[in-house]
C-alpha cells in the first residue's frame, strides 16, 4: 500500500514537473518569439504608421493616407536602406510634381498634348529605371506625375496645393518611420555590407580554387554553377548595399569612395575569373607545370590573399601581406609550342596578372578600410574602355509596355460611361507598368492574388471596424494592431510581394479624414479598379511587344546571333562600326544575363524532355562567345604587321564566313547542326591559318615582324580560336534543346 502511494505520488510529481517543464520552454518560446527581429520590425512599422496618421490628422491635412503609403514602401530590415529609399522617394516626388506643374502650365486646354507628352514622360522615366541602382526615383517620379495630375482636379486649379500636401505627407511618412526605426532595436547596413562584402570574397577564394584544381586536371564540381551565379549576383547587389550602408554608418559615409572602389573592382575581379574559365579548354592541352613552374604556389598565394580580405572586412588582421606576382611563361616551353598554343597561354598569363592586380587592389582597399594601411604598393588596375551609349532594345520595350498600359486606361476612362475611379485606376496601371520595367519576367497573373488580398484586408477593415470607432484612441489602436497582424502573418520572404501590396492598400482603403464618411460601394470598386488596372497592363504584355518568355526568348536569340555575326565580320569591311558596332558589343555581352533570367521564367513543359538546366547552360555558352568576339573587337584597333594581315587576309575571310554560316544556322535551326562536323570545319580553317602564319614568319626578313606586332599577331589568332572554340560548344549545347516545344504557342 505504500509502496503504490509511494509510486502514484512520483507519478504526480513527474507530471507536474512535465507542466512546468512545458510551460518553462512555452515562455521561453514566446519570449525568443517577441524579441525576433519580424516582430520588431512590424512593431516598428506599426507604430510608425500610427504617428503618422497622427500628425497629419492632428494638423488638419487633407489626405493622410499618403502619409501611411509612405511608411509601408520606406519601411525596410534596416535604418540605411530605408532612408535611401525614403529620399529616392521624397526626391522623385519632387521631380513628378514640378512636371505636372510644368505640363500643365504648357498645355493648358490642348488635352490631347497633354496626354500624350505625360504619357511619354512616363515612359522615359521606365525607360530610365534600368541606368541605376537608385531606379525607384525614377518609379516615383513617373507614377506619381500622373497621380499629381489626376488629383488637381479637371482644370488643374489646384495643382500646386495637391503637389505641396503630398510632398508634405510623403516627408511625414518617411520621417515619421526614420525616427522610430533609429530609436527602436535599430539595424545597421553597415555589418550587413561588411557580411556581403566578406561573403564574396570567400566565394571568389573557393572559386580560384576550383578552378586552378580543375586545370590539375580534377573533376568539376557539379555545385560550382550554383556557386558562380551567388557571386555574380552578390557582385552585382553590393552597389545597393553600400547606398544603404552610407546612409546609417558613419564609419561608411567616410570610407564611401573606398567602398565604391572596392565594389568596382570585385566586379572586375568577377568578370576576370569568368573569362579566365571559359578559356579553360585550350590551356588544359597545355603542359601548365612547365610553362608556368609557379602556378601552384601563385594559387596558394590567391587564397591566403582573399582570405586576408575576408577577414579585414570582419576587422581582424590579416594573414599576411601580398607577397607572390602572377607566374611567368617559360621563355624555352614557349619557344616549342604552335602558335595557336602560345596564344592560349599569353591570354591566360594576361589574365592571371589582371587577377593579380585586381586581387592586390582589393587587399590595399580592405586594409585602407579597416584603418591600417597596408604595407604593400596600392595596385592601379586598368578598367575596360566604356562603350559608347546605346539604346537599349529591352528597356525601350518596356518603356513601350508602360506608355501603352496607360493609354489603355486612359482611352477607358474617357469612352466608357461610368468608369469605376478613374483617378485611382490610372495610377494604379501606370505604377504596375512602370514597376514591371525591374521585373519584366513576372507573370502578370500572379499579381492578382496579392491585390485581392490587400483590397480584402483594407476593405474588411474599412467596412467591419471603422463605423465603430469614435476617437483617434480606437483608430489608432486599430491601425496599429491591423498592420502588425499583416507585417508578422505575411513575414516571410516569399511573401514580400503580398506584404508590400497589403501594407500600400490599407492606408489608401481605410480613407481616414477629420470628416470620416463611409460607402458600402468603395472597396468593392478599389477591388474592381486595380483588376481593371491589371487587365490593361494584361493587353500591354502581349500587344504591341509581347512580353511572354518563349517568345521573348525566341526575339532575343535572334539579336544575339545577328549582332554576333556583325562583330565575326570585322576585318572584312563590311563589320559593324560606330554607333552600330558598340550596339552589337552591349548585345553579346548583355543578352545572355538576360536570356538567362526569361530562361528561369519558362515553365517546365517548354523545355520537353530536357530540363531548366539547358537553358542555362545555353545562357553560359552564349556569355562565353560574347566575351570572346569582345575580345577580337578589342584587339582589332592593335598594331598588326602589314605583312601578316597581307598573307592571312584569304584565310581570315575563309575563317570569318564560316563563323557566319554557323551563325546563321544558329539563328534559323540550331537543333539540326552537326557539332562534329562544324568542329573539323572549323579545325580546317584554323588549320590553315596556322601553317600560314608559320611560314610566313620562317620566311620574313630579320625585323619585318616588330616584337609589339609579334605580340599582337599571336593575340589576335587566340581571339579568333577562342571564338571558334567557343561558337563549337554553343551548337552543341543548343543541339541537344527541344526548340520545336520551346516555340510552340502558349497563353
Amino acid at each position: 500500500m505504500q509502496d503504490a502511494e509511494y509510486g502514484f505520488g512520483m507519478t504526480a510529481l513527474t507530471a507536474g514537473q512535465g507542466k512546468a517543464g512545458s510551460t518553462v520552454s512555452a515562455a521561453r518560446r514566446a519570449a525568443a518569439w517577441w524579441s525576433s527581429e519580424t516582430v520588431r520590425h512590424a512593431l516598428r512599422v506599426a507604430l510608425a504608421m500610427v504617428i503618422a496618421f497622427y500628425i497629419s490628422l492632428s494638423m488638419g491635412w487633407e489626405r493622410p493616407a499618403w502619409a501611411g503609403l509612405a511608411v509601408a514602401l520606406c519601411s525596410l530590415s534596416t535604418t540605411g536602406e530605408s532612408v535611401n529609399k525614403g529620399l529616392l522617394r521624397i526626391l522623385g516626388t519632387l521631380l513628378a510634381g514640378s512636371v505636372a506643374l510644368l505640363l500643365n502650365a504648357l498645355f493648358p486646354q490642348d488635352r490631347w498634348a497633354y496626354l500624350l507628352s505625360a504619357t511619354t514622360y512616363i515612359g522615359f522615366c521606365t525607360y530610365m529605371m534600368g541606368h541605376s541602382t537608385r531606379w525607384y526615383f525614377w518609379f516615383i517620379g513617373g507614377y506619381v506625375m500622373a497621380l499629381l495630375a489626376l488629383a488637381g482636379g479637371p482644370e488643374g486649379a489646384a495643382s500646386f496645393e495637391i503637389v505641396i500636401l503630398r510632398l508634405q505627407q510623403t516627408t511625414l511618412g518617411v520621417v515619421s518611420y526614420t525616427v522610430v526605426a533609429m530609436l527602436l532595436w535599430p539595424q545597421r547596413r553597415s555589418p550587413v555590407l561588411r557580411q556581403s562584402a566578406g561573403s564574396l570574397m570567400d566565394m571568389h577564394r573557393r572559386l580560384l580554387g576550383h578552378d586552378f584544381a580543375v586545370l590539375r586536371g580534377d573533376p568539376e564540381d557539379p555545385g560550382v554553377t550554383k556557386l558562380r551565379a551567388q557571386a555574380s549576383a552578390g557582385a552585382a547587389g553590393l552597389p545597393e548595399v553600400i547606398d544603404g550602408a552610407e546612409l546609417d554608418s558613419p564609419d561608411v559615409w567616410d570610407a564611401r569612395r573606398l567602398w565604391r572602389r572596392f565594389a568596382g573592382e570585385a566586379a572586375a575581379l568577377n568578370e576576370a575569373l569568368e573569362r579566365w574559365r571559359h578559356g579553360f579548354g585550350e590551356l588544359e592541352k597545355l603542359d601548365l607545370g612547365r610553362l608556368m613552374p609557379d602556378l601552384q604556389a601563385f594559387a596558394t598565394e590567391l587564397d591566403g590573399r582573399l582570405a586576408s580580405v575576408t577577414r579585414m572586412l570582419a576587422d581582424e588582421a590579416p594573414l599576411k601581406e601580398p607577397e607572390g606576382r602572377a607566374p611567368v611563361l617559360a621563355g624555352d616551353a614557349l619557344d616549342a609550342l604552335t602558335p595557336f598554343d602560345r596564344a592560349a597561354a599569353d591570354r591566360g598569363q594576361d589574365l592571371l596578372q589582371r587577377i593579380d592586380r585586381l586581387t592586390r587592389s582589393l587587399f590595399a582597399i580592405a586594409a585602407e578600410i579597416r584603418g591600417v594601411p597596408s604595407s604593400a604598393p596600392p595596385e592601379h588596375t586598368g578598367r575596360d574602355a566604356a562603350l559608347p551609349w546605346t539604346l537599349d532594345p529591352d528597356r525601350l520595350a518596356c518603356a513601350l509596355r508602360a506608355f501603352v498600359t496607360v493609354w489603355l486606361i486612359l482611352l477607358a476612362c474617357m469612352y466608357i460611361p461610368d468608369f469605376p475611379m478613374p483617378p485611382g485606376v490610372i495610377p494604379v496601371a501606370a505604377a504596375v507598368g512602370i514597376q514591371l520595367a525591374v521585373m519584366p519576367q513576372i507573370s502578370v497573373r500572379t499579381l492578382i492574388g496579392p491585390l485581392v488580398l490587400g483590397a480584402a484586408v483594407g476593405g474588411a477593415f474599412y467596412l467591419l471596424v471603422m463605423p465603430h470607432l469614435s476617437s483617434f484612441a480606437g483608430l489608432g489602436a486599430g491601425i496599429f494592431i491591423a498592420v502588425f497582424l499583416v507585417s508578422v502573418l505575411l513575414s516571410k520572404p516569399q511573401q514580400a510581394l503580398s506584404r508590400t501590396i497589403t501594407l500600400s492598400f490599407f492606408p489608401m482603403l481605410i480613407s481616414v479624414s477629420n470628416s470620416q464618411s463611409y460607402s458600402l460601394l468603395f472597396p468593392f470598386n478599389f477591388a474592381l479598379m486595380t483588376q481593371l488596372a491589371m487587365l490593361a497592363v494584361w493587353i500591354a504584355t502581349w500587344f504591341p511587344v509581347s512580353f511572354m518568355p518563349d517568345r521573348v526568348v525566341s526575339k532575343q536569340l535572334r539579336r544575339f546571333f545577328a549582332s554576333a555575326r556583325r562583330l565575326a565580320r570585322i576585318g572584312s569591311g563590311a563589320g559593324a562600326t560606330g554607333m552600330r558596332q558598340a550596339l552589337d558589343l552591349r548585345e553579346v555581352t548583355g543578352l545572355p544575363g538576360k536570356i538567362r533570367r526569361w530562361f528561369a521564367a519558362l515553365p517546365a513543359a517548354a523545355y520537353g524532355d530536357g530540363s531548366s538546366s539547358q537553358g542555362q547552360n545555353l545562357a553560359d555558352g552564349m556569355q562565353m562567345l560574347g566575351d570572346r568576339l569582345r575580345e577580337l573587337a578589342a584587339l582589332r584597333g592593335a598594331p598588326q604587321s602589314e605583312l601578316l594581315v597581307r598573307e592571312l587576309a584569304p584565310d581570315m575571310r575563309s575563317w570569318r564566313r564560316g563563323i557566319e554560316e554557323i551563325l546563321s544556322g544558329l539563328g534559323t535551326d540550331p537543333q539540326g547542326m552537326d557539332v562534329q562536323a562544324q568542329r573539323e570545319r572549323l579545325d580546317a580553317k584554323l588549320g590553315a591559318v596556322e601553317a600560314r602564319i608559320e611560314g610566313v614568319l620562317s620566311n620574313a626578313p630579320a625585323g619585318a615582324v616588330s616584337a609589339a606586332e609579334f605580340k599582337n599577331a599571336y593575340r589576335l589568332l587566340g581571339a579568333y580560336r577562342g571564338v571558334s572554340e567557343a561558337l563549337v560548344e554553343l551548337v552543341r549545347l543548343a543541339s541537344a534543346m527541344d526548340w520545336a516545344r520551346l516555340r510552340e504557342t502558349r497563353f
